[in-house]
């Protein structure tokens, strides 16, 4: 897909009827919108979301409120966007609209533009969703302003929902659900017979643990989406409190103390970890104590005496009864009474291998000795370390919870009311934490059982003629099913190792850290050093990185555009819209990221306020750059005593906010000239 133009007719905060023309031209592939924040840039972004799927983000507001407000004052009933596209070298345009006071007809209507004349396409839905799928949408449409909290540990679920969707997973996935539907249809149909009167036991109980498994599984989803609405809520309650001027400083100190906690609470874990782990591994040197000494004693004692090993060696007995004669030169025939003496020697004489016991022995006790001697010092340097830890995560506890008696005593706006929030928010974060993992138990050891039941149903099908035939296809099925589950795997695996090839390559042409990428099987993304230890990244650092995932999702997309496998869902060319991408990132991390951004996409349009659309930005993506707009703000206020806003472009002033205005809203304006 290339994106023509926009045009949106009292679309949310966009008064009247206005429109954006795209950069189309491979070499000059990126359009710049300028706009500060709260003008409108978020708002284009969810038209085009909008306009195709009905769909907007889940961070915009008030998302039933279509209508812009002073349009419905005005009397006007019609909201809408249309795009105009083109894809596969042919022409369309789509059209989404809203009636407040209800419409007769279809909302949504895509049209194929032939020789000037529109063509109306039947199923609309459908065919904008081979275009870009739906699931593929939300990752060509980046939201800069929260990428840094997008690739942490707690959203790897979300990190992998993206792999998958640009594999489109769907249809194997659909396939798997279906072939587990039949397998089941299969199994319940096995005939009644004398022979299987224990499959219908079976069945009943197969049953009910699958119903289980399933309202377990359904609950879980409804929690995760839960947790990340209140994740997302802690978020936005916790930018508020930063952009607030006089809760600035403390919730910078509240942000630096929640990372020191947490890196105290995983040394308290490990620390912890190691003092158990010398019980185990040293605590036989302790107990041992006793017994070693004793028994050290005995052995010096009997060895003194000659008793240990022995008196005798039993070579040197055998030699002498060999010999027939005593050391004192006595003879001692076969069979006298001196030579059953000597003979009787050998009870009690000590061969080469009750030598080497005591040799053993011996050295075991030396070694526990010496091991004794070491273990306390072990010891005391662990329960050190965790002494250590343990005080620096109070002492943090103790500065944060300062902290928040601080925020919560703050008598302006309503930061107090936020820090109370924040609180009952994190609350409800536990308890659904708790929820999921006690429902992943449950899961656990259903699964377990459901596996045992299937396989004896397996076994008792194969006993009957009658029965087999049912577990023959049961089987058929489930086997086909584990072969796409496979499918499944290995296409995730090799999506991951494009993945991080590319993010790779992005991150050593941008980051000013040598730093290396560690992407898990379980799709936790870090970045660690060269003796491979996880490191905190800045939130610049995780904005670049979120940025890198994107362009090496897209580029994945991109390869599979032409993808045959018939189990997964090509691959597709799509324009990248980028609202706010240089949000945390300093001057020298933004000029550098500025550069490899057109080469992100075959189309790009950047979203940007003055502050991040600096000098050095645009001259990084000036030889790229193809159209260029800015929005201004209308109000009907007077100015009173606001000073101008004002921006230059090309030489050319620009009023970015206008006031006395006929109309409160957003108005597009086009900057042209050499």
């Amino acid at each position: 897909m290339i994106l023509e133009e926009i045009r949106l007719t009292d679309f949310r905060c966009f008064y009247g009827e206005t429109f954006i023309r795209f950069s189309e031209e491979v070499d000059r592939n990126v359009t710049i919108i300028y706009a500060e924040n709260g003008v409108g840039k978020t708002t284009l972004l969810n038209a085009l979301l909008w306009c195709f799927y009905g769909e907007t983000t889940s961070r915009f507001e008030k998302r039933q409120d279509i209508l812009n407000y002073d349009a419905k004052k005005a009397g006007r009933t019609v909201a809408s966007v249309e795009v105009l596209f083109e894809h596969n070298d042919k022409r369309y345009i789509a059209k989404r609209f809203v009636n407040i006071n209800g419409s007769s007809g279809r909302d949504f209507l895509v049209a194929r533009i032939d020789d000037g004349s529109q063509i109306t396409l039947d199923s609309p839905d459908t065919f904008i969703n081979t275009v870009i799928p739906r699931d593929m949408a939300s990752h060509f449409l980046f939201d800069g302003e929260h990428a840094e909290v997008f690739l942490g540990e707690d959203n790897k679920g979300s990190i992998k929902s993206a792999v998958r969707d640009i594999l489109g997973c769907s249809l194997i996935e659909t396939a798997i659900d279906d072939l587990k539907a039949v397998s089941n249809q299969f199994r319940k149909q096995i005939p009644t017979t004398a022979a299987t009167k224990r499959i219908e036991e079976l069945n009943d109980k197969l049953d009910a643990l699958t119903s289980q498994v399933e309202t377990a599984k359904t609950s879980i989803s409804e929690l995760e989406r839960k947790r990340e609405q209140t994740d997302q809520q802690i978020k936005d309650i916790d930018a508020k409190l930063r952009n607030t001027a006089a809760a600035k400083e403390l919730q910078a100190s509240r942000d630096r103390l929640d990372k020191q906690l947490e890196r105290a609470r995983k040394r308290q874990k490990e620390y912890s970890d190691e003092v158990y782990k010398w019980l185990g591994e040293n605590g036989r040197f302790i107990v041992s104590k006793r017994i070693t000494e004793e028994t050290f004693s005995f052995l010096e004692e009997k060895e003194h005496r000659g008793r240990i090993p022995s008196p005798y060696n039993e070579e040197f007995v055998k030699d002498v009864l060999e010999a027939e004669e005593c050391i004192c030169g006595a003879k001692l025939e076969p069979g006298s009474p001196e030579s059953k003496k000597v003979a009787s020697l050998l009870d009690k004489a000590a061969n080469q291998v009750m030598r080497d016991r005591v040799s053993k022995v011996r050295a075991r006790l030396t070694s526990l000795k010496a091991e004794r001697a070491k273990s306390p010092g072990r010891l005391t340097n662990a329960k050190r370390r965790l002494s250590e830890a343990n005080d620096e995560f109070a002492t943090a506890e103790a500065q944060l919870a300062e902290i928040s008696d601080k925020l919560k005593g703050i008598n302006f706006d309503d930061i107090a009311e936020r820090e109370r929030r924040r609180g009952e928010l994190r609350d409800e974060l536990r308890e659904i934490d708790r929820k999921i993992g006690s429902l992943g138990t449950n899961i656990s050891g259903a699964e377990r059982e459901r596996t045992r039941i299937d396989h004896e149903i397996t076994d008792l099908a194969k006993q009957d003629k009658q029965t087999a035939i049912y577990g023959r296809r049961r089987n058929l099925c489930e086997s086909i099913k584990g072969k796409l589950e496979v499918q499944l795997v290995s296409e995730e695996e090799q999506a991951r190792k494009v993945l991080r090839s590319g993010i790779r390559r992005i991150l050593e042409a941008t980051a000013r850290k040598v730093l290396n990428l560690r992407m898990t099987d379980d799709y936790v993304i870090s970045l660690v050093n060269a003796d491979g230890t996880a490191l905190p990244k800045s939130s610049g650092e995780n904005q670049l990185l979120g940025l890198a995932f994107t362009a090496a999702l897209v580029e994945f997309a991109k390869v599979r555009q032409n993808a045959q496998d018939y189990r997964l869902l090509p691959g597709t060319v799509a324009p990248l819209v980028l609202d706010s991408p240089f949000g945390q990132l300093d001057e020298a991390y933004r000029a550098t990221t500025a550069e490899f951004i057109p080469k992100m996409a075959r189309q790009v349009v950047l979203l940007v306020s003055k502050s991040q659309g600096s000098e050095d930005v645009l001259n990084a993506v000036k030889d790229h750059l193809g159209a260029e707009y800015l929005l201004v703000r209308h109000n009907t206020e007077p100015q009173g005593e606001r000073k101008p806003e004002s921006r230059y472009f090309k030489g050319e002033e620009f009023r970015t906010a206008v006031f006395d205005a006929e109309y409160d809203g957003t108005e597009i304006v086009e900057i042209t000239g050499p």
